[in-house]
């Protein structure tokens, strides 16, 4: 309760234009440390559980939670099936881009609701000096053991065209948790 009363009163407004400069950094930092992460292992589907060890730090619990689950659905499945049927996901799952991104740039930000924040990164990905562009949201949420602390909660894929990742990250987990319950 405390916790969302603080994040009312310092993120009422659009952090872009409350002035808190601060805060606004602290969302970026907290991107920039899960995309140097994510993007530099390439893994295809549920991380490892070393990436996830990795990503630990810079994640919310709940999708600590959602990751762990849906790699146990993963083995479920490739058991059940005698591995004679592909993952659930494929590709890099926190991008729109199946192939990952390359770059990014951590654009605007605002209050989504009492706990997160909503920040559009604009990534892109570039293979032989052609760069292919698009948008998604990292939406973040405060530690619970440091508000001071940013914390990536889930990924808003934005990319418009055939195949790219649709909805949410979570929302993708949560599926593929439900297909092997």
């Amino acid at each position: 309760m405390i916790r969302k009363a603080l994040f009312a009163v310092l993120f009422a407004l659009p952090l872009a234009s409350c002035g808190d400069e601060e805060a606004v950094a602290d969302t970026a930092s907290a991107i920039s440390a899960f995309y140097d992460i994510v993007m530099s292992e390439r893994q295809s589907g549920v991380p490892s559980m070393e990436m996830r060890t990795r990503l630990r730090p810079v994640i919310s619990p709940e999708l600590d939670r959602l990751l762990g689950q849906a790699a146990e659905a993963e083995r479920r499945h490739t058991m059940r099936t005698n591995n004679s049927e592909p993952p659930y996901l494929q590709g890099d799952i926190f991008f729109s881009l199946f192939e990952g991104a390359t770059a990014y740039e951590v654009g605007s930000c605002a209050t989504e609701n009492d706990e997160t924040i909503a920040c559009v990164v604009s990534l892109s990905h570039e293979v032989e000096g052609e760069a292919f562009e698009w948008k998604d949201r990292v939406l973040l949420t405060i530690s619970a053991n440091d508000a001071n602390v940013f914390l990536v909660d889930d990924i808003a894929y934005g990319g418009e065209w055939d195949f790219a990742s649709r909805g949410t990250l979570k929302a993708s987990l949560r599926s593929v948790i439900a297909q092997e319950e």
